[in-house]
């Protein structure tokens, strides 16, 4: 196993406090390096505490948003069927797949060679508590279903990704739960820098980088969350966004080649995390499934899940990101460049 580093640096910060009567407060900030691809993390407990740095849910505009949302929705009852798109026959007899109360479909505005959606249930909105396993398996069962055939269909679209972006704050268009997949020739930014630092821990030490990572987490035990079948379970040591937690498999490096036992073992740890995040009080997430086809893939990757809470739910919520951003580090461009310098240059 090649060497693991958790890197931190701690400062103490006195200051003045205006609320306390300018009585000297210590603070403790701790930047972390993430083990992985090197960004830091900043942390201060004293934030937990700041005033609508995350916000409560609004429950009463919860239950107005959904409601009103549920009307117009092109996900809920027969309105799925007269209103959204379809696949090609060759691609996907009958143009969706369905399972349970799941459905896959293409989205209508595509990130990539394949950029399908699945709608997870036939409720409109969900409390966390509600994305039971069952639930999460359908979806993600149809996505691996989906990616085995663009496998057998397309060898230039090798790089897979599976996110979801659920309530507004996580960059969600729609209230109702869904996830979606990514199926692309070449990897986005934050796919291709995990692909080249296991190649480099490879070429360096031998092994596996994220193999060798969730190992030493077992090991050391602080972060450790535990195993649910060849997934092993830790918060991040340095967190690329708040309350981060990580997944990685044993073996398998792509999503198509796991089989339903192990769907299933990853939709029961996303249903343990999401059910944690609710007794926490959030309820807003993005997620993230990083997966390369075994011919391309880079020695010693792994598939790596990771998800991340966000602000909670108000009137007055922030967002600037969803998964693309926020997960994948790659951004959304509506304007070609091309085109924006013919328009700057007509206002030059």
């Amino acid at each position: 196993m090649g060497p693991i580093a958790f890197e931190r640096a701690e400062s103490r910060v006195v200051v003045r406090n205006p609320l306390r009567g300018f009585a000297p407060e210590e603070q403790r900030v701790e930047v972390r390096r993430d083990p992985l691809l090197g960004g830091t993390s900043v942390l201060n407990p004293f934030l937990a505490s700041k005033a609508g740095f995350f916000g409560e849910n609004d429950r009463p505009f919860i239950a107005r948003l959904a409601a009103e949302s549920a009307a117009s929705c092109v996900f809920c009852g027969g309105a799925l069927e007269r209103r959204t798109a379809m696949y090609p026959e060759d691609l996907v007899p009958g143009g969706r797949i369905a399972r349970g109360e799941a459905t896959l479909l293409p989205n209508l505005f595509a990130l990539g060679a394949y950029h399908p959606l699945v709608v997870l249930s036939r409720a409109h909105f969900l409390e966390l508590d509600d994305f039971t396993p069952a639930l999460l398996a359908d979806g993600l069962g149809l996505a691996r279903e989906f990616l085995r055939r663009v496998h057998a269909r397309d060898r230039q679209a090798p790089y897979a990704f599976v996110g979801a972006n659920y309530l507004l704050p996580a960059g969600a268009s729609i209230v109702h739960p869904h996830l979606q997949m990514l199926v692309t020739p070449l990897p986005y930014t934050r796919h291709e820098r995990l692909l080249d630092a296991c190649r480099g821990h490879h070429e360096q030490h031998g092994g596996s980088l994220l193999d060798d990572l969730a190992a030493e987490e077992e090991r050391l035990g602080a972060r450790f969350i535990g195993r649910r079948g060849g997934w092993r379970w830790v918060a991040a040591f340095a967190p690329q966004g708040c309350n981060e937690i990580l997944a990685v498999h044993e073996t398998a490096g792509d999503f198509a080649e796991i089989d339903e036992g192990e769907v299933h073992e990853l939709a029961a740890g996303v249903a343990a995390v999401l059910g944690a995040y609710a007794r926490i009080g959030l309820l807003c997430f993005n997620y993230a499934l990083f997966s390369v086809r075994r011919d391309v893939a880079a020695p010693g990757f792994r598939l790596f899940f990771r998800i991340v809470s966000r602000q909670n739910l108000s009137p007055a919520y922030r967002n600037d990101d969803y998964y693309l951003q926020k997960l994948l580090d790659a951004d959304l461009v509506v304007t070609p460049p091309e085109e924006l310098a013919r328009q700057m240059r007509a206002a030059w």
